[in-house]
């Protein structure tokens, strides 16, 4: 595999990668199973789960060389039952994001779960163990890629580890030079353009902070957690060009006023009782377009905090609005154009900063 250093283009290739496989139909094994526990190896870029074990690794620091490979192995076993197998990547100054598995393309495209996290099949449901090769980016000189890996009882989310976890958090961190990382830019999203929510869930009214995409709102079950928040067009009274409104996903309905078809999870969805979906909390800031525009380090959000309020309304074009999303991430909101109305044609246009 080839990681590059570019943290926009790897992190979406990777996670759109993932989102091409469809689930597994069969029990064929994709990991090898681990061995006597006494036997398995505890060199430093192996981190192991062994549940009621004595000797597990919860993290492991190796050094490479821009240019070069480490291996990483990663052990999980459990008395109960672990279906998914999550792993993020966070490089130098980057995000943490869904990272896909350099597995053998057979075998991810009959693992792989639509939300990219690993459909473990029959045999790694106890137990697993895997190693992989971890490329280091010819252009990296200085500081630390890192890798999370941690395992689920059912559809778990790669910015909540605690998600249904079974096993783990286990990390394996990687340092080239000098091993400090860059000071960390905000991640941009621009020209995002959100419809008009349509009834049966056909416009693309949802936006995730995690990939940078605008979401159908009928893309099914899996998607549901990587939404932050979604658009719609009020019915408040007012002038028309003041009626667009941004609302956190888990209030969108309630907030909307109308149920929209495919937000909420259905009675025979997996763990349908337990679907949460993300909040994100509004304000309109004092910042001007420019002050939008000359932000470019994380820390310039730093100021920014946190409203009681999960949605905003009454948007003109020209407002900047703050945020904060469900895992505390602080953020930028750059109004460009409205059309204003109800149709599945009208949307908002909207410029997004936000920390990593």
């Amino acid at each position: 595999m080839n990681l590059g250093f570019n943290l926009k283009s790897i992190a979406s290739l990777a996670f759109a990668s993932a989102l091409l496989f469809s689930c597994s139909s069969d029990d064929t094994a994709v990991f090898d199973t681990p061995t006597d526990p006494e036997e398995i190896p505890t060199n430093d870029a192996t981190i192991r789960f062994i549940e009621g074990g004595t000797d597990n690794k919860s993290t492991a620091d190796i050094t490479g060389e821009a240019g070069g490979t480490v291996k990483g192995r990663v052990i999980f076993e459990t008395t109960g039952t672990q279906r998914r197998l999550y792993v993020t990547q966070t490089l130098p100054g980057g995000a943490e994001m869904p990272f896909l598995l350099p597995l053998d393309k057979k075998a991810t495209r009959r693992a792989t779960k639509a939300d990219g996290s690993i459909d473990l099949d029959a045999e790694n449901k106890k137990a697993l163990d895997f190693t992989l090769d971890l490329d280091v980016p010819s252009e990296m000189s200085d500081g630390k890629i890192i890798y999370n890996f941690w395992t689920t009882t059912g559809k778990g989310d790669f910015r909540n580890p605690d998600k249904r976890k079974s096993q783990g958090v286990g990390t394996i961190t990687v340092s080239i030079g000098t091993g400090v990382n860059p000071a960390a830019k905000v991640l941009e999203f621009n020209g995002v353009k959100l419809f008009a929510p349509d009834s049966e869930g056909k416009t693309e009214t949802f936006f995730s902070l995690l990939n940078g995409n605008a979401n159908r709102i009928d893309q099914g079950p899996e998607f549901r957690a990587f939404w932050d928040f979604g658009y719609y067009y009020g019915a408040s009274g007012v002038s028309k060009d003041q009626e667009a409104s941004l609302v956190s996903v888990k209030d969108f309905d309630e907030t909307f006023g109308f149920p929209v078809k495919g937000l909420k999870p259905g009675a025979n969805e997996e763990d349908a009782a337990n679907e949460t979906l993300n909040q994100t909390y509004f304000s309109l800031s004092t910042k001007t377009t420019v002050d939008f525009d000359d932000t470019d380090m994380a820390g310039q959000l730093e100021s920014i905090i946190k409203s009681a309020s999960t949605n905003i309304t009454n948007l003109t074009v020209g407002d900047v609005v703050e945020f904060v999303d469900q895992y505390g991430k602080k953020g930028l909101i750059k109004v460009n154009d409205i059309e204003p109305g109800f149709a599945n044609d009208d949307f908002i246009l909207i410029d997004i900063k936000v920390q990593p």
